[in-house]
Order: C-alpha cells, then structure tokens, then sequence
C-alpha cells in the first residue's frame, strides 16, 4: 500500500514538478516512469524521490498552516532509498552503452533525492536505522550544525557518467535534459555586470543582482590579503626529504581559491545576464526561472577544483578555511535563487550553518563578507506584486 502511494505521488506530484521546460519534464513524467518499470533499483530511487517530495510538501502545508493527508514514513522512504543505491553501486561499476540511459536516470533521481535531504534532515534529525540507510547522502560523524558536501560529490559523479557515455546519453530517451538553447559562450557575452533591467522581479533576485559584483571582489581582495606566513597551514612546511603536492602548499591552495572565485564570479555573471537579457520588463517568476534553469546555473560544482573541496574538509580551523567557507556560501547563495521543491529550503539552512562557523572564527572580515548573502536570503524568492 505505501509503495502504491508513493507511485501514485510521484506520478501525480513529482514528475511534474522536476522543470518547467516541457521537453523535459517529459522525460521525468514519462520516459524516467518507463525505465524505472523494467529496472529494480531505478524503481527503488524513483520511490524514495517521491517520498521525500511527500514529507517535503507536508512540511511546506504545517508551516502555512494548511491541512494535508498522512505521507509515507521516514524510515520506509529510506529503505527504498538505500535498495535502490545498492543496485545503482552495482550498475555503476559496469557502466557501459547498454546500460549507460539506466545509469544516467538513477543518478539524476539521486541527485535530486540529495538535493531535498539537505532540508528534510533538517527538520528529520536522523537516528538509528534512518541514519544507517542514509546511504551516501548523510555523514554520521556530522553533527546537525555541520555543512555537508556529499552532494556535491553526487553531482560530480553525474558529470563524469555524461562525459563516460556523452556519445550514448546525447541520442539516448534522456537527451532533453542535456540539451540547453544556448552555450556558455552565449551567457558570457551577452551581458556584463550592469543593472538589470527587471524592476519587478522578486526582492531576492534584484538584492541578488545589487551586490553580486561587490561581494565577488571583497572575497578576492580579501583573498589576495592573505599570504606567507598563513596561520596553521601545517601542509605548506616541505622538508628536501619530503616535497608536498602542489594542491598542499599554499601557493597550491590559494590557487585553488582563487579558480573557485573564478568559477563563482562566472556563475554570478550568468545570473546576471538572465536578468539582464529577460523579453520584457514584467518577466513572471516562471519566465525568470526557465531561463535560470536554460542557463545551467546549478552546474558550478562539477567545475570547482578538487583541492578546494579538501580544503572544506580539513581539520584546521585557519583564514583559509574560513575563505572556504566564505566561497562556499556564496556558491551555495546560487542554489537558493532556484524555485523547485527539491531546492526550496535545502540551501538556506546550509548557508546558515556557514555563518555560524565562520562566526566562530572570529574573523571580522569574513562576518562582514557574509552580511551580503544573508540579506539576500532574508528576502522572498516570488514577486510580491
């Protein structure tokens, strides 16, 4: 009866609230349904994706007040979560033309199910058998007040099954959802970083638009202050024995950094260039985000270097990690201009829990970088005209 309920979910709620781009959701409506019938594992994800949409709209019903029905629970949703990553494992690991459209689709359902976790955790504290079938969304050995990256790990690995099969996905049932209308050339020289010309797009998205280039430069200047001697950077002291890596000395690092703001700097642009180049003064919120999706706005982590990521994870609590930290948030300030289910509320929370660490740094500097995004959070996402 529960796995009824979610199918009956997803086919009703979640299949049609994945894009607004038609072509695509057709692919989550219809085509993603059909392989998930002859594959045991991709029913399993496609399962779970739609439980975790069902605690999520119940979650959105209570804070407003709305009554909404019985949801399948936590626990049960995890158990197809967790059979569904052992099969996807499996296939993974074999991964060639002949199964290469299966694999793609239960990374694609992952990921979105990683996506909406970030905020169901928050408001589901995992413990006991949830948290040992969370599989590779949770770490337990992190606390509720702890940014987690493992998301990011997941859309890195869609990445690499595109560029393993691109030959195979491009013509494949699923290549909608590769397809974009423009390049990359296109968003970065259509615009550069001007007033954008929407008056009555929503309040974030115009805060978004009056200080993104600013705090772009304030991260780098701040940046670019740093240098030898770098507090507690243990890894930058090579013996002759025993020569670091180049991603462990600082020289390493900082250029680690600086490629991130490069990357986030790039990102920003895009942003602008959609509010900038939108049809008319009035663009809805539904045109805004079309275009924000068009733009591939939600690809940045496949592109940062894998050196800044260490430097998130490491145990030194220095200027440059709380740089990372600074940088990551306003990465993670790009996620929460989206407007879908699975991202609403997931990014917020994460950004918060930066703010929280890099107030216990007791960096100024950093705290005063961070007032920016924290405004723009504090601001509604739909227009309120």
């Amino acid at each position: 009866m529960n796995d009824l309920k979610l199918l009956q979910f997803y086919h009703l709620h979640t299949g049609r609230q994945m894009t607004l781009h038609q072509r695509r959701s057709n692919v989550w409506q219809r085509i993603m349904p059909e392989l998930a019938s002859k594959s045991r594992y991709l029913m399993h994800l496609l399962l779970a994706l739609g439980g975790m949409h069902m605690i999520k709209q119940k979650a959105d019903a209570v804070e407003t007040s709305v009554e909404y029905s019985d949801t399948v629970d936590l626990e049960i949703i995890m158990v197809h979560h967790q059979r569904g990553l052992e099969g996807f494992r499996e296939e993974v690991s074999r991964i060639s033309p002949s199964n290469a459209e299966s694999v793609f689709t239960g990374s694609l359902l992952l990921v979105a199910f990683a996506f909406a976790f970030l905020r169901v955790q928050g408001l589901h504290p995992l413990t006991g058998a949830t948290e040992e079938m969370s599989g590779a969304m949770a770490t337990p050995s992190l606390t509720n007040d702890t940014p987690r990256l493992n998301w990011l790990y997941l859309n890195r690995g869609v990445n690499s099954v595109i560029g393993d099969q691109w030959y195979v996905l491009k013509n494949s049932r699923l290549r909608a959802i590769l397809t974009l209308s423009h390049t990359d050339d296109y968003w970065e020289d259509s615009s550069s970083y001007a007033p954008p010309r929407l008056s009555r797009c929503s309040p974030r998205l115009l805060k978004f638009a009056d200080g993104a280039r600013q705090a772009v430069a304030s991260i780098k200047a701040s940046l670019d202050a740093l240098g030898p001697p770098l507090d507690d950077l243990s890894s930058c002291s090579g013996t002759p024995t025993s020569q670091p890596s180049p991603s462990t000395t600082l020289d390493g690092a900082l250029d680690a950094h600086n490629e991130t703001i490069r990357i986030l700097d790039s990102v920003y642009l895009r942003i602008l260039s959609v509010l900038r180049c939108a049809a008319t003064e009035d663009s809805t919120d539904k045109e805004i985000q079309v275009d924000l999706e068009e733009a591939a706005i939600l690809s940045w982590p496949c592109s940062i270097p894998s050196a800044f990521l260490a430097s998130l994870e490491r145990s030194d609590r220095n200027s440059l990690y709380g740089h990372s930290l600074v940088i990551l948030a306003h990465l993670y300030l790009v996620n929460t201009l989206v407007d879908t289910w699975y991202m609403r509320g997931s990014f917020e929370g994460e950004i918060l829990k930066i703010n929280a660490l890099i107030g216990s740094l007791n960096g100024d500097q950093l705290s005063t970088i961070m007032i920016w995004p924290n405004e723009v959070l504090n601001l509604p996402l739909s227009c309120t005209t």
